[in-house]
């Protein structure tokens, strides 16, 4: 079942929805941005509870990227910040690429490890989502890097081969990265396994 709909460079994936929100007021809050086509916003079928993404289908794909760009990661609906992007990024198949949340978290970087390398690196133990995303903590002392994997097996896998292990001259940690805007939760919690497991049953994403 193909949930972007036919036309996915005129589609935006919303993720990272609570609950709480309605198909009302996912159109509300977009249709001030743009005209939109439709919304597709999946329900669990046994519990009829909303999935925490959907589908909106726009007319044109500059009107799709244009609300991409003032969206994603600007708008808070119940404390949870909306992602918003084309729904087939980075995928030239058109295969949906879902933010399910295994997000690593990977310091003491050496200083000459690049995106690149890391990408050859950690892309050896499973698909990654998107490239990695290299940054620094400490006033420029400590380097690091976001990891984004499409499974949590895969990315459970990485962590179990790749922590404490020397990359370069550096011994590297990894772990699990903290949710945004949340001091104390990080990804790879049971809710966001649970909600990969129901994307891959509706074919939202796949292995």
């Amino acid at each position: 079942m193909d949930l972007t709909g036919t036309h996915p460079d005129t589609t935006l994936y919303i993720g990272n929805i609570d609950s709480k929100v309605t198909k009302e007021l996912l159109y509300e809050l977009f249709i001030q941005i743009s005209p939109l086509s439709r919304i597709r916003y999946p329900r669990d079928k046994v519990l009829q509870s909303h999935q925490g993404f959907a589908f909106i289908e726009f007319y044109t794909t500059e009107d799709a990227e244009y609300v991409a760009k003032c969206m994603n990661n600007t708008v808070r609906l119940y404390d949870r910040t909306l992602k918003v992007r084309k729904a087939n990024v980075g995928n030239p198949s058109g295969q949906q690429v879902v933010d399910i949340g295994a997000k690593l978290f990977v310091k003491d970087l050496d200083e000459l490890v690049d995106s690149a390398m890391l990408s050859k690196l950690f892309s050896k133990i499973g698909t990654l989502a998107r490239p990695p995303e290299i940054f620094f903590l400490k006033q420029g002392q400590l380097k690091c890097a976001y990891i984004y994997y499409t499974t949590f097996e895969h990315s459970d896998r990485a962590l179990e081969k790749l922590n404490n292990q020397m990359v370069m001259n550096k011994c590297i940690s990894i772990d699990y990265a903290l949710k945004e805007g949340k001091k104390n939760e990080k990804h790879g919690d049971k809710v966001e396994r649970l909600l990969e497991q129901e994307a891959r049953k509706h074919a939202i994403i796949s292995t």
